[in-house]
């Protein structure tokens, strides 16, 4: 009798430098969705890419920047960069793990990644947002710039699809409930973000609180 089949696992690249190649390398292969092949320098990295086989490209900012910044000019999967771009406001520089950085939102990252299709492009306002991206951008390639916890805020929201995602939601997943997190973090962030999305006071508003959280208004971009 035949079993069912086995899931296909997601092959990560990993180029980091010494410690954290080692800490993630060992973090990630506890789960078997993923496999890791490391790579120590940005030339290794080319070899093991070119060979084929990667899904995911996950690599750290301080060593390997430039080799993130080539590979997406060709490679189809998703390029993590960990840490911040040199220049957030780059094409292809919005893909990133700022640091420091919990291991359980990194794997939501790479799981993210994995998944097929990608996230759809939503339409919130003047600007479209790609649900994980760290910018909005707009008319004339404008592009506003997302600090970590407004993406989060935002893909949460924008993952309702229109529905009220509570304060306690949003501070357990954005958060996890941190000891030193309040409501009053969470309505400073929000506030922030909302004078970022609402650009027009004229006209109506796009991220309304409600009662327990917030809601988006937003249509999926065509």
């Amino acid at each position: 009798m035949t079993g069912a089949p086995t899931p296909q696992k997601r092959a990560i690249l990993l180029l980091a430098a010494a410690g954290l190649r080692a800490s993630l390398a060992e973090q990630i292969a506890r789960y078997p969705e993923f496999t890791v092949a490391s790579a120590a320098s940005a030339e290794e990295a080319t070899r093991l890419l070119s060979a084929g086989g990667c899904d995911l490209l996950l690599v750290d900012a301080t060593i390997g920047e430039a080799f993130a910044r080539s590979a997406r000019e060709n490679f189809p999967g998703t390029v993590l960069l960990i840490g911040a771009p040199g220049d957030p406001m780059a094409p292809h520089a919005s893909d990133y793990i700022a640091r420091p950085f919990r291991f359980a939102h990194l794997l939501a990252r790479l799981r993210a990644g994995a998944e097929e299709p990608a996230h759809p492009i939503v339409a919130i306002g003047a600007y479209r947002y790609r649900p994980g991206a760290f910018e909005l951008s707009g008319v004339a390639d404008r592009r506003v710039p997302l600090t970590e916890k407004e993406a989060e805020i935002l893909t949460r929201l924008a993952a309702a699809g229109g529905a009220v995602v509570t304060k306690d939601m949003l501070l357990r997943e954005v958060w996890g409930y941190h000891p030193t997190v309040t409501t009053r973090t969470l309505e400073t962030h929000v506030s922030r973000l909302r004078r970022k999305i609402e650009t027009d006071p004229t006209e109506a508003r796009l991220l309304l609180t409600e009662k327990n959280g917030y809601r988006l208004i937003f249509s999926h971009a065509r």
